[in-house]
């Protein structure tokens, strides 16, 4: 098994910000992406968690690989059969986030003609601010659209 990219980031948790600090960092990197069956691999899922429990940017790493859909070895103390539950709810929460953006297009409008942030609006309708930019490009797309269609209709 081939380990993911160590160089991503994304708005969850840039690189600079975490990843220099975890405890991954002092070992092998193969222990967290263990390969072969039976004993062997649960013995270094073992000892890949255990290093995990000792590291100070734990949660910050299961964000990270949560947010960036990580489908193999240890991240933030859990497998990848671990952190499916965790994935669902996270897309879960993306597609609600998004609807519930699409439904305050009004609002989002007036914030962004007042000068705030994806992140401040966000975090006024309680959603991530991404769900708040991909509705912005979806209206911004709408209005395209609408402008298109008048000037063809003239």
């Amino acid at each position: 098994m081939t380990a993911p990219s160590r160089r991503a980031s994304t708005d969850a948790a840039p690189l600079d910000t975490w990843m220099k600090y975890g405890r991954c960092r002092e070992t092998d990197p193969d222990l967290f992406f263990p390969e072969g069956r039976g004993g062997a691999i649960t013995n270094a899922l073992k000892q890949a968690k255990k290093v995990c429990g000792t590291c100070p940017v734990r949660a910050l790493c299961l964000d990270w690989a949560v947010t960036t859909g990580q489908t193999a070895g240890v991240w933030g103390g859990l497998d990848e059969d671990e952190r499916i539950p965790l994935r669902r709810e996270h897309i879960e929460q993306r597609a609600t986030g998004y609807a519930r953006c699409i439904d305050a297009q009004e609002l989002i409008e007036r914030r962004v003609a007042e000068g705030r942030s994806h992140r401040q609006i966000g975090e006024e309708l309680g959603v991530c601010h991404s769900a708040v930019g991909r509705a912005w490009r979806f209206f911004e797309a709408e209005r395209q659209g609408q402008a298109a269609g008048e000037v063809l209709a003239v």
